[in-house]
């Protein structure tokens, strides 16, 4: 954990409790194009949940969600009905779940707060908690899932029953203060992989068995400047290899470096690895035979006109650059998103479209601030900006043309909102619902303020609405998970 990272936690958590208490459950009125109302033709459902990052899958009629209660929950996604409950972290004190208190004698500095802040975070990731962030992965009736307690696990997709354990180490969870999605595990072959801070690993499905493990940063030795390594992401399959990426973490001496690392499957050897100068690299993509990234050079959290945000792709086959691109550097690692035979590359001003095989720009769209997760259909590209404070948002919904970049409507959003997804003509936004044609508003669903769009399926859209994030409390942060609607937004017919 860096400097950053502390001073994040600080920021979400004052934001969770500026947006914390519950609101009144009230659900948005719906109304078609046309402006005749809406009939559900779903029924939802609404539950008591511990927010985690991790996402809901539903696999042969059964959804399957991880907690920030340490728990793996198989639920009915029709009723929400519980069908079995696995336990992680049994030999964690359910208090490793909750914030931790710090205390400072009167007068100490503000540093000497941070590092005690920080000194509490690494012993509690060392440690372990009780919580899951991981998505989890479901194949021949087995769910697998890694959690907080550093292990990870196998489970009988039936009855919740454990079939084995992995004891994989740190890097599967996120901090208390955040809910950060951790990839569910990738499945190929009778063969488990997933990565923790010591790299990939490759576990055998039936058995729990290590077949290999691939270390990450290997070429940055342990010291006093990196403690602990950074979790990479990915992994990403390609043709033939897992591609990763990985940066240390930037204290003192530490080279700026970060690195792509193409992994044989079977053996779990490098093929190649790629170094370049930056860091805060963003997750590898593909298309075409080439593998796509972006970095920071310069210092990282301190935007300058000399420092550059930079995008590379090289090939997948040798790892051989082909074209890079560079932009000004600003806050925020930079985004990827291949769509429509382009690469859109966009960081915390400016979104460019790129073409594919050369890297030339097709067009550039600038704002303040853009948030994260773009997403794209086959005619609209769909960003959100951002004005105002992170407590009082002023929050823009924008499409624009792929081609183009030409802005077809813009929408004001409610709270901080992100695009969560765009699906069958509709773009979700926070808890509205957008009409992706027109950019009408097709509903709104109001929970506890702090909705976040998971999953639709079944007619059905999956959310969690968290209340509070309490500090200095032994109390984890509680809400719900919601069913709803996904034509009207509303919970009951």
């Amino acid at each position: 954990m860096n400097w950053a990272n502390a001073w994040l936690y600080v920021c979400v958590a004052a934001v969770s409790i500026l947006s914390g208490c519950a609101a009144p459950d009230s659900i948005g009125a719906s109304r078609s194009l046309s402006g005749e109302v809406q009939q559900p033709t779903v029924s939802g459902w609404k539950i008591n949940f511990h927010e985690s990052g991790s996402n809901p899958v539903i696999v042969d009629g059964v959804l399957y969600i991880g907690s920030g209660d340490g728990a793996v929950y198989a639920l009915d996604p029709k009723t929400g009905e519980t069908k079995w409950r696995f336990q992680t972290g049994e030999n964690l004190s359910p208090a490793t779940s909750f914030a931790n208190v710090i205390t400072a004698p009167r007068g100490t500095g503000i540093a000497d707060q941070m590092t005690a802040g920080i000194s509490a975070a690494e012993r509690q990731m060392r440690e372990g908690i009780r919580r899951v962030d991981m998505t989890p992965a479901v194949e021949n009736g087995t769910v697998f899932i890694g959690a907080g307690d550093q292990s990870f696990h196998a489970t009988d997709a039936a009855t919740g029953k454990k079939k084995w354990s992995y004891v994989a180490g740190p890097g599967m969870v996120s901090s208390n203060f955040l809910s950060i999605t951790r990839p569910a595990a990738v499945l190929k072959n009778g063969t488990v992989y997933f990565v923790t801070e010591d790299g990939l690993h490759a576990i055998d499905a039936l058995t729990g068995k290590r077949k290999w493990l691939f270390e990450t940063l290997q070429e940055i030795p342990r010291n006093k400047y990196m403690p602990r390594k950074r979790v990479p992401t990915g992994p990403v399959m390609g043709d033939s290899a897992f591609l990763l990426t990985a940066w240390p973490y930037i204290l003192g001496a530490t080279p700026r470096k970060s690195f792509v690392y193409a992994v044989d499957p079977e053996s779990g050897n490098a093929k190649w690895v790629v170094s370049v100068d930056g860091t805060d690299i963003s997750a590898p993509t593909t298309a075409k035979g080439l593998v796509f990234f972006a970095v920071k050079e310069g210092p990282q959290h301190n935007p300058s006109p000399l420092n550059r945000d930079k995008l590379y792709a090289i090939d997948a086959a040798d790892g051989q650059v082909k074209w890079k691109f560079d932009a000004e550097s600003s806050y925020g690692t930079p985004q990827l998103l291949i769509a429509a035979g382009a690469t859109y590359f966009s960081n915390n001003k400016s979104l460019f479209a790129l073409e594919l095989d050369t890297g030339r720009q097709l067009w550039s769209f600038s704002a303040s601030e853009i948030r994260a997760n773009l997403q794209t259909d086959d005619q609209h590209l769909y960003i959100v900006t951002h004005k105002g404070t992170m407590a009082r948002p002023d929050d823009t919904l924008h499409a624009l043309a792929l081609t183009t970049g030409q802005k077809k409507w813009s929408r004001d959003l409610s709270g901080n909102a992100r695009v969560a997804m765009v699906q069958d003509g509709v773009v979700y936004a926070g808890a509205q619902a957008f009409d992706a044609a027109t950019g009408n508003t097709l509903w709104s669903f109001r929970g506890t303020g702090r909705e976040s769009v998971r999953l639709i399926s079944g007619g059905r859209m999956f959310l969690t609405s968290p209340t509070l994030t309490y500090i200095q409390s032994t109390r984890v942060d509680q809400g719900y998970l919601y069913a709803i609607d996904a034509r009207t937004g509303k919970l009951e017919p």
